[in-house]
């Protein structure tokens, strides 16, 4: 059976258990300095294709967006990446200006990919000091870990039930494209603790559904 069906006051319990229940022995990335957020639903593309600008996932149709649309997105005045560059950060720089606006990574609400630092870059200071952009695609090789932090966002309560549940669900694509592709990539749950989890177990999980 791949589903389990909750009664939605269980499902914070099940999803922490659970969590809990796949960790394996905690592994660290090294060389590998820069963070890019994604959302859930994209990551399936991204483990496949690579980290693209909106350019390049539009021409190969991985996203449709209007020229009009694309026009916008490339005013690097109001969107420093514009539309064929990359945004990533990079944690604990010590040369920021005092009160420097810095990006934080580490939003619960997305997946947190840490990239190698081979990545090559440019560092754009426009919207955060520790923003860099990259103008070429990065491959999944170059992806080293995905870490997430549902059990950071459960206890912000900032997140309702049902979107926690599509979260938690897209683990298992995940794990499993991983898997098919035989991607050399951590999955970790970083709220508090390096939980690092078993890609095989992840790939087994059952998906939620309320009852």
């Amino acid at each position: 059976m791949c589903k389990i069906v909750l009664e939605e006051k269980y499902v914070l319990e099940y999803i922490k258990d659970t969590l809990t229940s796949l960790k394996t022995n905690a592994k660290e990335v090294v060389d590998a300095k820069y963070h890019h957020n994604a959302g859930y639903k994209n990551i399936s593309s991204i483990l496949r294709y690579g980290i693209l600008s909106l350019l390049e996932a539009n021409k190969l149709g991985i996203i449709k967006y209007s020229d009009e649309y694309m026009h916008i997105m490339n005013d690097i005045t109001s969107h420093v990446n514009g539309n064929d560059s990359i945004s990533l950060s990079v944690v604990g720089l010590s040369d920021l200006y005092p009160r420097e606006i810095e990006y934080n990574p580490y939003n619960p609400n997305y997946l947190d990919l840490v990239i190698s630092s081979d990545v090559k870059v440019m560092r754009s200071s426009i919207n955060y000091g520790n923003e860099f952009l990259a103008y070429n695609k990065i491959n999944p090789d170059k992806i080293k870990s995905i870490d997430i932090r549902l059990l950071n966002l459960m206890k912000s309560k900032k997140c309702d039930n049902k979107d926690l549940i599509k979260k938690y669900n897209y683990l298992k694509d995940i794990a499993l494209i991983i898997k098919e592709l035989n991607l050399d990539i951590l999955l970790r749950e970083m709220s508090y603790d390096n939980l690092t989890l078993d890609i095989d177990k992840v790939s087994k999980i059952k998906q939620i559904v309320i009852k």
